[in-house]
């Protein structure tokens, strides 16, 4: 397996938040991590991109030790598309999708051809080229999302973090948002954890789904085997039907 999560436990504080979390991730696979509130999801994806420090345990890519690296380094194989629209609202598009290539530059550096080249191309796979001069104050929520996912792109990694990714997103942009997700994993062989609380679009959108609770994966597998009524009502103390439609993905729907 590409990415190995091994008894990962996390604390805030005096606080354990994570348990000996264990997963594994080959290349190109999206894993939708849902649960409750407070379940862990997010505490996993900060000690992944190197923002929390574990109590114990060991992630690794492809042999390499992630937490034993800088910060720098780190940036070199893990980008995050963070909850919060962290954007600088003077900048314009451009600008903050070349903030990707940070982790490449010397120390005051310009971004070079090869920095260009990597930004342009991830301004065109996310349909960003035509508003590259403009300034991000002027875009839709949708469309700052998009630049989220184009720096995150820019960036050049194999693994990508994604935090609630379609958070006051309508329907139609949540759907173009992980679509562009879903095709960068296959194209690109990217491997995905994204936090997402929509359970179908989890299912729509996930190869396979991890659900947390207190701190703990109580199953990870196929979205079809992870996402039945009675786990649902167990994990969210509410009654749901699980409908199966010939997509093949489950649909799940509050009982009435």
């Amino acid at each position: 397996m590409a990415l190995e999560i091994i008894h990962l436990s996390a604390c805030y504080g005096e606080r354990r938040v994570l348990h000996g979390v264990d997963l594994t991730l080959p290349r190109g696979e999206i894993l939708a991590l849902v649960g409750p509130n407070g379940a862990g999801k997010t505490t996993l994806l900060r000690v992944l991109s190197g923002t929390l420090r574990p109590c114990s345990g060991a992630v690794r890519w492809e042999g390499v030790d992630l937490l034993a690296l800088s910060p720098r380094e780190r940036a070199q194989l893990v980008a995050v598309v963070p909850q919060a629209r962290d954007l600088p609202a003077a900048f314009t598009v451009e600008q903050a999708v070349t903030l990707g290539r940070t982790p490449y530059l010397s120390w005051l550096g310009a971004p070079g051809p090869r920095d260009r080249q990597a930004v342009e191309r991830a301004l065109a796979e996310t349909d960003l080229l035509p508003l590259a001069s403009r300034r991000l104050a002027q875009l839709s929520g949708g469309e700052q999302q998009r630049v989220l996912l184009a720096r995150a792109l820019a960036q050049e990694t194999p693994i990508l973090l994604l935090d609630e990714p379609t958070t006051h997103l309508d329907l139609r942009h949540q759907a173009n948002i992980l679509r562009l997700v879903q095709q960068f994993s296959r194209e690109r062989g990217l491997t995905v954890l994204m936090v997402i609380h929509d359970l179908n679009l989890a299912a729509r959108f996930a190869d396979r789904v991890a659900l947390f609770d207190h701190g703990t994966v109580l199953a990870v597998d196929e979205p079809e085997a992870v996402l039945t009524a009675d786990r649902i009502a167990e994990v969210y103390h509410t009654s749901v039907n699980v409908l199966h439609i010939p997509q093949g993905h489950p649909v799940v729907v509050l009982a009435e």
